[in-house]
C-alpha cells in the first residue's frame, strides 16, 4: 500500500466513525499510529516466515 493510499483509508475510516476533517488534521498522527500498533499487538513477523 502506498503512503497516500494509507492516509486516504485512515481519513475515510475516521470520517465514518464521526470525526471531522478538522479533528483529524489537528490530531497527533504519530501517537495515533503508535496506539493502533499497540492495539494490534507488537508481534514481529520476519519475511522468511511469510515466504
Amino acid at each position: 500500500m502506498e503512503p497516500q493510499e494509507f492516509i486516504d483509508s485512515l481519513y475515510l475510516a475516521l470520517l465514518d466513525k464521526g470525526w471531522t476533517l478538522n479533528e483529524i488534521d489537528s490530531m497527533d498522527i504519530f501517537y495515533y499510529l503508535k496506539l493502533l500498533t499497540r492495539k494490534l499487538g507488537e508481534e514481529k513477523v520476519y519475511i522468511d516466515d511469510v515466504l
